[in-house]
């Protein structure tokens, strides 16, 4: 049996990109606003750079990772594998250099190589979710060509709008599939049987795109800001810990792999409510709740999801050891440096950003560490991917 298997399944690749990313775009951007002299070539200023990096880069790799993955499961055919996979990684490789060296290239290439990576997923998932009359799931398109869209944005002169647009629809997938999956991912090692409330869900679901895409109109159409924004978004947390409160969080604390979930959904919330008390007046610092939801809500959750789907998907035991525990912990620390405590101490405000900067970096070297020989391994049960 070949003992490389990276390009089995669509998880293995962009979660490891995934995690060496986040290592390496952090810790460069870290670098620049330092002050250190390091080439920097984008035709996006650093922040921009981060911002979009973030977004379209990380965040897209952990979609298209878990999408590949789960399509598969969903409909029972191949998403890409092999040497088409291969294809579309190199892609996506291709797109963060030509975003890091935009200034050396003809803007159109730049833009092409970078936001055209989003018709490459849905050409990976389209086939098989039309083939397998997986339905239900069809307006994840519909959103992967919304984030090329809010990609374009951020190239075309709009950055605040893209960035918004495309960390919102990242934010809306989480709210999708977290529902969809924690309940199950909390009961089975729990041995519990949740509630589940339909109702809360559409609730949950309405008061959510309210919120995010009300965000996104209000930068076109500034009359929809202010109290009615702040309004959509205390409603939206509010849904949310509703949706929360049902899953019996504090049975998970001795499960890593299960409370970090959890822990990365209130981070959500907590962002939610930090933007509803912003639009309504309150003198809070907009980043905070910007970076409750991209280090708390994003970065925590997609690093416990890819821990994991990478175990469930080689055939390891759903259990992380001390390492992993760690990570998840300075992942949240992370996010409570950047998003909680730079308000109480603003004074602080570099030494928080940099303390949480590390911590972000302590993170995912610990993942390095510890995935990247699960990842190019074949499965441990000896089962075929």
């Amino acid at each position: 049996m070949p003992r490389f298997a990276l390009f089995n399944y669509g998880f293995r690749p962009f979660f490891l990109l995934s995690g060496l990313f986040a290592l390496v775009a952090l810790g460069y951007f870290v670098c620049l606003t330092a002050g250190l002299d390091l080439p920097f070539f984008s035709r996006l200023d650093p922040i921009a750079w981060h911002q979009h990096e973030m977004t379209f880069g990380y965040g897209m790799a952990v979609v298209t990772g878990f999408l590949f993955t789960a399509v598969a499961n969903w409909t029972g055919q191949k998403t890409p594998r092999g040497w088409w996979l291969g294809l579309i990684v190199a892609a996506w490789i291709m797109g963060r250099i030509a975003v890091f060296a935009s200034d050396l290239l003809p803007l159109w290439l730049a833009v092409v190589m970078d936001a055209g990576f989003s018709l490459l997923v849905i050409a990976g998932i389209a086939p098989a979710l039309i083939k397998g009359g997986n339905r239900r799931n069809f307006f994840f398109i519909v959103l992967l060509l919304l984030l090329g869209g809010a990609n374009l944005l951020m190239w075309t002169g709009y950055r605040v709008i893209g960035f918004t647009a495309g960390l919102n629809i990242l934010l809306l997938m989480i709210v999708i599939i977290g529902g969809r999956v924690m309940p199950m991912f909390t009961e089975r090692p729990l041995g519990l049987i949740l509630k589940r409330d339909p109702r809360i869900d559409r609730i949950t679901l309405i008061t959510t795109v309210l919120a995010l895409t009300g965000e996104v109109i209000s930068l076109f159409y500034p009359p929809l800001g202010g109290p009615i924004l702040g309004i959509f978004f205390l409603l939206a947390a509010l849904s949310n810990l509703w949706r929360l409160s049902q899953w019996q969080s504090l049975k998970t604390l001795k499960l890593p792999l299960v409370w970090v979930l959890h822990a990365a959904y209130a981070w959500i919330i907590i962002g939610f409510a930090l933007k509803g008390f912003i639009h309504l007046g309150m003198d809070i610092w907009s980043g905070a709740a910007t970076h409750a939801l991209t280090v708390g809500g994003l970065g925590v959750m997609t690093l416990g999801f890819m821990a994991r789907v990478a175990l469930g998907h080689t055939g390891r035991p759903l259990v992380v050891g001390l390492p992993m525990t760690i990570a998840f912990i300075a992942l949240n620390l992370a996010a409570i440096l950047r998003a909680l405590l730079i308000l109480v101490f603003p004074d602080q405000f570099l030494r928080l950003a940099e303390a949480a900067g590390a911590l972000w970096l302590v993170a995912f070297i610990l993942f390095l560490w510890v995935y990247v020989p699960i990842l190019i391994a074949p499965r441990a049960d000896g089962r075929p991917d």
